[in-house]
Parts: C-alpha cells; structure tokens; sequence
C-alpha cells in the first residue's frame, strides 16, 4: 500500500494513544480539587496537537483521499459525505474545548461540569471517527485505489502545499505525542 495510507494508518494509531493521554490527564484533572499546573500544561499541549496536527495535516489528506474514492465504485458514498462533516465538527468542537481550557489557564472560572462535558463528548466524538474512518473508509481505499490514484492524490497535496510532507514539523507532533504518552504511561505505573 502507498506511503501516505500507511502514513495515515499511523497517524490513526498516533491520535488514539494521544486520545488515551489527553484522557488520563483530564481524569488526573477532575481527580483533585487542586489544579496541578503540570497536568493542565500538558492539557494545553495535547490540546495543541489535536487542533493543529489532524487539522492542517492529517485531514486535509484524507479529503483528497476521499474525494478519488467517490471517483470509484464505491458501494458506500454517504460514509464519505458523513465523515468529511466529521472533519469540521472535529475541527469546531476542537476550538471549543481549547477554549474552555485556555480559560482555565487564563484564571476564568469555568464550572468542572461544562469542562468534563465537553472533553467527554470530545474524546467521544474523535473516537467515533477514528473507528468510523478505520472499519468504513480505510477497507475502501484499499480495495479501490491503485497506484494512480496514489500519485493524483500525492500531486494534489503537494500543489497544496500541504504540510503532511514536511519532515521537520511533523518530527515536532511526534516528539508532542511521545513525551504526553510517556506522561501518561509514568502516571499508571505510579497508580
């Protein structure tokens, strides 16, 4: 299979471990009444990653992806049409929830309730996609596009300019990733 779909496979596999940190640390945070300032940091990074790297990377590449594959006979086009509007829930619900909590940061008072509502509902909601994208979407690329199709795809997000190939910003979200997930791991080894 072409680089950019393994590429995107990873990513998938990046964003649930970073999903799985990002709820360890909002659980560290409803856990205590004290706000540790080394968890809510490392919310805000992770908060970071989410906003910027599915958005201007990650995304982006599958809309073309997807966009070739509605070229094909497909059996399930409105899956497409369903996770593209995913992409901008993601993207709007993203917004929200770094509001919150760069209010939170910022000394506002933001109720717990509102804060644990919208992360739940958050996680859920890139879990959902995740999944959606994995067991609908992914099968489909695979049987359906060819090496063609790859080039087209990989020209397109070139002509975009898009960062998905830019080495030295993408080294940056994975140094990200693995430093939030080793949080995550030293903090259920200390559990």
């Amino acid at each position: 299979m072409d680089a950019i779909y393994r590429q995107l496979c990873c990513d998938h596999q990046s964003m649930q471990q970073m999903l799985d940190s990002f709820e360890q640390l909002l659980q560290d945070l409803f856990e205590h009444s004290d706000r540790d300032p080394n968890t809510l940091s490392c919310i805000l990074d992770a908060l970071d990653y989410f906003s910027v790297y599915p958005d201007q990377y990650h995304h982006p590449v599958e809309d073309l992806i997807f966009a070739q594959l509605l070229r094909k006979p497909i059996h399930n086009r409105n899956v497409i049409y369903q996770v593209r509007k995913q992409h901008r829930q993601i993207a709007t619900a993203t917004k929200h929830v770094c509001a919150l909590f760069y209010a939170v940061a910022n000394n506002a008072m933001v109720e717990r309730s509102v804060l644990r509502s919208a992360s739940s509902a958050y996680i859920q909601l890139q879990r959902n996609h995740i999944h959606l994208e994995n067991t609908a979407l992914f099968p489909q690329v695979e049987r359906y596009l060819d090496a063609k199709d790859w080039r087209l795809i990989r020209i397109r997000a070139e002509n975009l300019g898009n960062p998905f190939f830019d080495s030295s910003r993408k080294k940056m979200y994975e140094t990200l990733r693995e430093h939030l997930t080793q949080h995550q791991t030293a903090a259920t080894a200390l559990a």
